[in-house]
């Protein structure tokens, strides 16, 4: 009977505490919907040539930590 009395109350103070965070937190219209983007980029895409095999990316790690021996990551997904 204790236990159901404190579930109760722990439940009406969640549910008037938050439904005070939500009065006291109004939604503000002139907020922006998406963060500023810079005007121009810091660096220009290059092209590479037709034919010319491209660099895996590698991953650098901090010295003393060793790579695994695991096999690559293969992407399959085709859309």
């Amino acid at each position: 009977m204790v236990v159901r009395a404190v579930a109760a109350l722990v439940a009406a103070a969640a549910f008037v505490g938050s439904g005070a965070y939500v009065l006291a937190h109004p939604k503000n219209a002139a907020a922006p919907l998406l963060p500023p983007v810079a005007a121009q980029p810091s660096a220009k895409p290059t092209a590479t040539p037709a034919g010319t095999p491209r660099a895996t990316p590698r991953i650098t790690l901090q010295p003393g930590v060793r790579a695994t021996e695991l096999p690559g990551i293969v992407f399959t997904h085709v859309s």
